[in-house]
């Protein structure tokens, strides 16, 4: 089995190279390479080649025109961990760690994240933990969670393992495409979480009166947002998976943040 990590982002720059612009010299390597692995991975069929990243390959191919690439691989996806295996998970932390994290606080905090990420689960976990041994007890309440999910979860150092959150947005549409999906994810956070079709149409005009024709197409970046895991698909339009991306969307973009039908446009699309 030969496992290659983060291929996506190799990609991503053959791709786009230091400057995030998509040119067919560098499409042509791009191609040139993923045949060649295609080819290997067919003389070789003893091995299994597996393919990961915190990017996903597919939306990254289909800005260049180089799908078919992707055809050649099964897909397969690390979701996150439903409610029950999250609190036992929390429940066995506890024991280890000898605290009392009863079974309401420990379901508490699933639903405070919403989306179980196995890795927020932990860090809220030894959050909890930490403000605990600061205050002698061994017991943790609901109010012990909600304090530590403002105080940490959003604070500067839960914060800091967030922020890729915002910076892999640039490495996959560029920095200037980059700006729609921090004004479709804003949007969202400060709608409750929310982005309604009413809104999203009012963005795609938005976008097109602005005459910036070279940014990516609205439907595209809600396309990527949703395959990379930021936003879910509702009846209505889309809403954050996660409460704790949302949140901190919120504080890091919200504060002087105009929502679209507060401005004004003044050439008709």
């Amino acid at each position: 089995m030969l496992a290659i990590d983060e291929l996506p982002i190799l990609i991503n720059r053959l791709l786009k190279g230091p400057d995030y612009r998509l040119t067919p010299e560098r499409k042509l390597v791009a191609d040139e390479f993923l045949g060649w692995l295609r080819k290997a991975a067919q003389a070789h069929r003893t091995i299994c080649l597996i393919i990961s990243g915190s990017v996903s390959l597919e939306p990254i191919l289909r800005q260049a025109g180089l799908s078919a690439h992707a055809n050649v691989y099964s897909p397969f996806e690390l979701k996150p961990w439903t409610e029950t295996t999250a609190a036992s998970c929390l429940a066995a932390l506890a024991t280890s760690y000898q605290i009392d994290l009863p079974e309401d606080v420990r379901r508490h905090m699933c639903r405070m994240l919403r989306c179980c990420i196995p890795h927020h689960v932990q860090q809220f976990f030894d959050y909890l933990h930490e403000e605990l041994r600061r205050l002698g007890r061994r017991t943790a309440t609901s109010a012990d969670a909600d304090r530590v999910y403002e105080a940490d979860m959003l604070g500067t150092r839960g914060t800091i393992d967030l922020d890729h959150y915002q910076s892999r947005l640039a490495m996959v549409l560029g920095r200037d495409s980059q700006r729609i999906a921090i004004e479709l994810l804003t949007e969202a956070a400060v709608n409750r979480d929310v982005l309604t079709a009413e809104s999203i149409a009012q963005y795609e005009r938005y976008f097109r009166v602005s005459g910036e024709i070279n940014l990516t197409p609205v439907s595209d970046v809600l396309r990527l947002l949703e395959h990379d895991g930021y936003l879910a698909r509702t009846p209505d339009g889309y809403e954050f998976v996660s409460r704790l991306v949302g949140d901190w969307w919120r504080a890091r973009f919200g504060m002087k943040f105009v929502p679209i039908d507060h401005r004004r446009l003044d050439v008709e699309g």
